[in-house]
């Protein structure tokens, strides 16, 4: 298992995971390609070193002066409920904390995602209680949700 910067030549294997779990609520080719050439972390997490197959992802862009946003995150159906979520987590908490200019990473969540909600608690991120409305493209809303870097 390895966890690699994603390149333009992973655009189809990402866009593919992205259509496959978010459906209707999945980025655009075009909003991907720009995420690949414009953020601030853009991590796959592989498995199999030969085929390198793509198992999840997360984008992370730069939303203020000290503040990291989670813009998009997931796991493989296949693979979830295994830790590789929280171990895709942890490192890219580890990435931006070691950029020492990151106050607070945010992120949004569905409110009915109670899976990823608990994972983003177990790494102290908390629900901030005002609920964005129609936040995804299917309608449904969503938790911000912020973690305090500690300096």
């Amino acid at each position: 298992m390895e966890i690699n910067d994603v390149d333009s030549r992973d655009l189809k294997k990402i866009v593919n995971l992205e259509q496959k779990i978010f459906k209707e609520n999945a980025f655009s080719k075009n909003l991907m390609e720009r995420l690949i050439e414009k953020n601030y972390f853009f991590l796959k997490l592989e498995i199999d070193r030969l085929k390198k197959h793509i198992i999840g992802f997360i984008i992370v862009i730069k939303d203020q002066k000290d503040v990291a946003n989670i813009v998009n995150f997931l796991i493989d159906i296949k693979f979830q409920n295994r830790g590789y979520g929280s171990y895709l987590l942890q490192h890219t908490i580890e990435q931006i904390k070691n950029l020492k200019i990151i106050k607070k990473i945010i992120l949004n969540v569905q409110l009915s995602n109670n899976i990823a909600i608990t994972l983003y608690e177990k790494f102290n991120f908390k629900r901030n209680p005002l609920i964005v409305e129609n936040y995804y493209q299917s309608g449904k809303n969503a938790y911000l949700m912020e973690l305090d870097i500690d300096s």
